[in-house]
């Protein structure tokens, strides 16, 4: 099972090589506690992911979902992710997103 710190650097690669798109660590301190661990930004689009784990039913605290869901509600593309192609899949419905958008502008 890979290490978390293992896991954020694998998406922050993956993200930092799209294209249009900046992603950055969360440096964990107790004035971060809560926060999700990658802030980024895509087309536009604010992007917050919480990694994990997949051992041990490793799940996101109460302070963490209470945060990602604060972060929604004002327009970012949020998840929890356990692995790279979990981010894969965010930046899919963002692009699904934006598609449909231009489909429907006059």
């Amino acid at each position: 099972m890979p290490r978390e710190q293992t896991i954020v650097n694998a998406i922050l690669k993956y993200l930092n090589n799209l294209p249009y798109c900046v992603a950055e660590k969360v440096q964990g301190t107790a004035l971060s506690s809560g926060k999700a661990d990658i802030n980024g930004c895509y087309k536009g689009h604010s992007l917050r992911i919480e990694v994990k784990t997949a051992d041990n039913g490793n799940k996101a605290s109460k302070k963490q979902l209470v945060n990602l869901k604060r972060w929604q509600a004002a327009g970012a593309f949020c998840c929890i992710a356990y692995t790279v192609n979990d981010v894969v899949e965010l930046i899919r419905l963002i692009d699904k997103v934006e598609k449909e958008v231009k489909l429907c502008t006059p």
